[in-house]
């Protein structure tokens, strides 16, 4: 089993990967390909993504530590379902806080082939989610299944309260 640090430190590299490896790759392959950067005005937009991914982030690690009493890390997860908050809202406010954030970073840096990247992450990501599902199903049984049942997987929608 994992450690809490080690659980942590593996989020930093995550962190590293996505924020500074994808836009340094998607810089590298817009040179590469001859790709123009994105106006002026993608930069000032990707402000907007950047800030409202990072807040949902940061209160979603919040709840996981508080709430859950676990980490984000799902090697060191939390021991109680987490179900408030941004959790109400959607199953995976993590995975859209970072593709949020991604996506700003990629504007930021004037990047279409971090862009692109940051889009084609998403593929990947619906197999980790669905065995991630898995888990959390062997794990939390019928509290999950109901919490399943009454908050949507990505798009998200108005809480109501869940049984």
């Amino acid at each position: 089993m994992t450690s809490r640090p080690v659980a942590w430190l593996e989020s930093v590299v995550l962190f590293l990967a996505l924020y500074a490896g994808v836009p340094a790759v998607g810089l590298g392959a817009d040179a590469l390909l001859g790709w123009p950067s994105l106006p002026p005005l993608a930069r000032w937009a990707g402000l907007v993504p950047f800030v409202l991914g990072a807040e949902g982030i940061g209160w979603s690690f919040l709840l996981f530590v508080r709430v859950g009493l676990g980490t984000p890390n799902p090697l060191v997860p939390p021991r109680v379902l987490v179900t408030t908050g941004p959790f109400a809202w959607t199953r995976n406010p993590i995975i859209l806080s970072h593709a949020l954030a991604s996506l700003g970073v990629a504007l930021l840096v004037a990047s279409p082939a971090a862009v692109v990247l940051v889009l084609l992450l998403g593929i990947p990501v619906q197999f980790i989610v669905r065995s991630e599902e898995r888990s959390l199903e062997a794990r939390y049984g019928d509290a999950y299944r109901r919490y399943r049942e009454d908050v949507p997987r990505w798009v998200p929608k108005r809480p109501r309260q869940i049984r």
